[in-house]
This record gives structure tokens, C-alpha cells and sequence, in this order.
């Protein structure tokens, strides 16, 4: 918040495809994991981090995972939307689009940011703690054996476990995507206004005393915060 403004931090990008976040989506999608980056240096010690999944020979990678750099815009869109999860590494700055690109498309993000959500939240008043829809990853344990902590935090999830990171999924699509079919994006950027301006007001380290019903008021997941 500043004097003049508030910001509700990053946006999927308009051109990609609304694809509901569903079990059988998961199911369908062809590609278990799914992480593209280019081949030039990141800034802020980033590329070890951007890097470490080239790294990963294919057979230690679960069965048809697409991994490794840029593909033709076409090919990488196909097979973006054909995963089930989808890395998102942080870049030059705690934060990285691959987030809710990946929230977007329904594929269940893979963070790796230790940071992320103190740096750059995304609709902090509305959208659940970011551990409800994605696996979060600790960066060193990432980097120490990049392989074994995927097969590891991926391959044990539960089916009821997945089942609620998608319905979680799903109501941060309903926030974040204007052209969702029921979209809560006006109400929610209109929550986020009053919500911030109220903190920066009343400069109180808790926010949510300041908090009365309004438009969306939601709980889901056992991360979320405690409206």
C-alpha cells in the first residue's frame, strides 16, 4: 500500500486458456510434471535454483514429466496444459509468473521460493495460503537432491490429499482469472482495496481485527486464514 495505491500482486497472463481444476483433468493430463526455462544466466543467485531440474536425469524423474528448456510457443502451451504439476522456481526475485500460470491451466504448482509469500502475495485478503493449492518445497532441500525431494513430496500425496489442493486450486482460479465463468475477480480486487487501506489506516500488525464481512468471505483448506 502506498499513498496513492495498493497492490494485489501478479496476474496469470491474459492469452492463456481457463481449464478447470478437476480430478479428472488431473487424471486426463498426460504429462505428471511439467518445467521449461531458458538456457541464459537468471539474476540474484536464481539460476542455480532455475537450473537444478536440468540437472535431473529422465529415468529419476516420474513416467512422462516434460523437463528441460524452451520448447516453440505451441509445443510448450500444449504440453503446459497437459500436466499435472507444474514447477514454479523462483526467479531474479522471490516470486515467478509460473505460479498462477500454472492456477490458470488447473495444473497443481510445485513452488520452490522460500519467500514467496512474504514478497509478492497475490489477493493476500482472499485467495487461501498458497501450501492449500501447491506443493511448497524448502529451496535447500530442493537444491541438495532435486530428484528425490519431487518423487518424494509428489509421489506420496494421497489421493484426498491432491482431491483438496484442487478444490483449493479451484477457488484461486475463480480469484485471480477475470474470465472465469463465475469469477470473483471484481469482488475480491475490491475486498483487497478496502482490506489494505484499512490496514495502512489503522497500523494495526493484524489485520485481520480490522476485517468485516463483505462480498467474499471464504475458508478453504486447513492453511487458510482464519476468517
Amino acid at each position: 500500500v502506498s499513498n496513492s495505491g495498493f497492490s494485489i500482486g501478479l496476474l496469470p497472463e491474459p492469452n492463456l486458456t481457463y481449464i478447470p481444476a478437476t480430478w479428472d483433468k488431473f487424471q486426463r493430463s498426460r504429462f505428471f510434471l511439467f518445467y521449461r526455462t531458458r538456457t541464459s544466466p537468471s539474476f540474484y543467485n536464481s539460476t542455480v535454483y532455475r537450473h537444478a531440474p536440468l540437472l535431473i536425469n529422465a529415468t529419476q524423474l516420474p513416467h512422462s514429466s516434460s523437463v528441460g528448456t524452451d520448447l516453440p510457443p505451441d509445443e510448450w502451451h500444449n504440453q503446459f496444459v497437459d500436466s499435472k504439476f507444474c514447477l514454479a522456481i523462483r526467479g531474479d526475485t522471490p516470486h515467478t509468473h509460473a505460479l498462477l500460470r500454472a492456477v490458470k491451466v488447473g495444473c497443481i504448482p510445485v513452488v520452490i521460493s522460500d519467500w514467496y509469500n512474504v514478497y509478492a502475495p497475490t489477493f493476500v485478503h482472499t485467495l487461501p495460503d498458497i501450501a492449500d493449492f501447491s506443493v511448497v518445497m524448502e529451496e535447500s532441500a530442493f537444491l541438495k537432491n532435486p530428484a528425490q525431494e519431487l518423487k518424494k513430496r509428489l509421489m506420496n500425496l494421497t489421493q484426498d490429499e491432491i482431491q483438496e489442493k484442487l478444490d483449493a486450486l479451484a477457488f484461486a482460479q475463480k480469484v485471480v482469472a477475470w474470465d472465469h465463468p463465475q469469477s470473483l475477480f471484481v469482488e475480491a480486487f475490491l475486498q483487497e482495496a478496502v482490506q489494505s487501506f484499512r490496514d495502512k489506516d489503522n497500523d494495526d500488525p493484524n489485520p485481520f481485527n480490522y476485517f468485516s464481512p463483505s462480498t467474499v468471505i471464504y475458508k478453504t483448506g486447513k492453511h487458510s486464514r482464519p476468517w
